[in-house]
């Protein structure tokens, strides 16, 4: 199929077999995006666009595009974060790319690890954001999930160009994390808070991700006070992050004084390296907080130390800022030498 025919190809007389809907638009947004393109894309070579049907039938990721783009190159580069040291060598290449409206946006890579999910991505726009840029929109939603929470971290690198890195937290119900996760972004609006300027677009992604595989130690732990029971269930390694697994019952009576409690944590290990300090994470409760299913991740344990030790912390709430109090649990040791 020459060029002109691809571009000239009625997307939705496509035929696909066996293929899931997430696939589908995957196909159909990358054919779109190759029409839209401006000058930045002349230099995609063809055998790149060939290449779609290909891995698409086998369920392969769309080869990256940051070798075609020089500050999208690597895009975790631009952040220091202990956090995100193993996050070039173990991520997946997602190289999706829209333009709207005079803005580019650029998934890089992105790796679930079990718990959190990591996305690397690119920002260049003809227009004067300033310093700042935010999304609005539809945040990154994953399939399946009951809700999710995160964070973003967006760096200027130059007048037009800007590099982002967001972790979203999904959970789902009974507490558990499936083997795949089915993700979709379609920010709608890109804004500055510091120019007053706001750009409209129909930027939209899809793409999915396999769990890291881990190594899981059971410990399944318990400490408690009078109303709570916390119990530490396992540690998982993986090759980007440490994720902790829990799950803790509160009492009637600490609830009828406290609208929730939810646990954050302080982590350490026997060389004095801090890993969180006041951190929580995801969690699930069916019964208005009475129990709680929860995980919270952080960063690769540092060569040489022997003993990891965690630290519960209990956070209850009357919630909107209207006051809170602090409950130190003991802390649990896990041996990393068993």
């Amino acid at each position: 199929m020459s060029m002109k025919d691809w571009m000239e190809l009625d997307i939705d007389s496509l035929e696909f077999e066996e293929v899931t809907e997430l696939e589908k638009k995957r196909v159909k947004q990358y054919v779109l995006q190759k029409r839209k393109k401006k000058h930045v894309w002349r230099n995609i070579a063809v055998a790149s666009v060939m290449l779609i049907g290909i891995s698409t039938a086998a369920g392969y990721a769309y080869p990256s595009f940051a070798t075609q783009i020089p500050f999208m190159d690597n895009v975790i580069q631009y952040f220091s974060n202990e956090t995100y040291k193993e996050f070039g060598e173990f991520s997946t290449d997602i190289g999706l790319v829209e333009t709207s409206n005079g803005v580019t946006v650029m998934i890089d890579n992105a790796v679930y690890d079990g718990t959190n999910i990591t996305v690397s991505y690119a920002i260049e726009t003809d227009k004067d954001f300033g310093e700042d840029i935010h999304s609005g929109g539809h945040w990154f939603d994953i399939a399946g999930s009951n809700g999710s929470g995160g964070s973003s971290e967006i760096t200027k690198i130059s007048d037009n160009r800007y590099v982002g890195l967001s972790t979203i937290t999904p959970s789902f119900k009974g507490g558990g994390y499936p083997d795949k996760v089915e993700i979709t972004w379609e920010p709608k609006t890109l804004y500055s808070t510091s120019n007053d300027v706001k750009v409209d677009g129909d930027w939209s992604f899809a793409f999915s991700l396999k769990r890291l595989e881990g190594n899981v130690r059971l410990v399944n732990e318990t400490v408690k006070t009078n109303d709570i029971t916390f119990t530490l269930k396992s540690v998982e390694l993986t090759d980007v992050s440490t994720v902790i697994a829990y799950d803790q019952e509160v009492s009637d009576t600490l609830l009828e004084e406290w609208q929730e409690v939810s646990p954050v944590f302080k982590v350490t290990d026997d060389l004095g390296h801090v890993y969180l300090d006041g951190t929580g994470g995801g969690g699930f409760s069916s019964d208005n907080g009475k129990t709680l299913e929860g995980t919270t991740a952080f960063g690769t344990i540092q060569e040489g130390a022997t003993k990891l030790i965690i630290k519960p912390v209990e956070i209850a709430s009357l919630g909107s800022g209207k006051g809170h109090t602090k409950m130190e649990l003991q802390p649990i040791i896990i041996d990393l030498e068993k």
